[in-house]
């Protein structure tokens, strides 16, 4: 997994292993045979970037999510995904983080999830 990060950013190549794609459908009971990602397993891209390693050790509440899914995602495919921090900011004693996960192949984004924490 090749990283890049600038200011915010940054950029990992990543591959859907078919072995983990498939253990994972057996744990959610799906009966999926097909060789598409479930939207919901690209949680697990989200510790895959340094900039987010701040928060696994943190207990932070997911406030609100958006998917936009513009074509399905395939296992055993290299794709760039893409973690940029939106906003930052402080409501009261609570700070609010904005991110914005994008997975890309050949310069065509396939799906975009934004997502807002909040941490005490």
């Amino acid at each position: 997994m090749q990283h890049y990060s600038k200011d915010g950013m940054e950029v990992i190549n990543i591959l859907f292993n078919k072995e983990e794609v498939d253990a994972y459908k057996t744990i959610v009971q799906t009966n999926d045979q097909s060789e598409f990602i479930p939207l919901l397993f690209l949680a697990s891209v989200w510790s895959k970037f340094q900039i987010f390693e701040h928060f696994l050790k943190k207990e932070i509440y997911l406030r609100e999510t958006s998917v936009d899914k513009l074509k399905d995602l395939s296992v055993d495919t290299m794709y760039e995904a893409v973690l940029r921090k939106e906003k930052q900011y402080k409501i009261k004693s609570y700070n609010v983080y904005q991110f914005s996960l994008t997975i890309k192949k050949d310069l065509i984004t396939y799906v975009t999830i934004k997502q807002m924490f909040i941490e005490k």
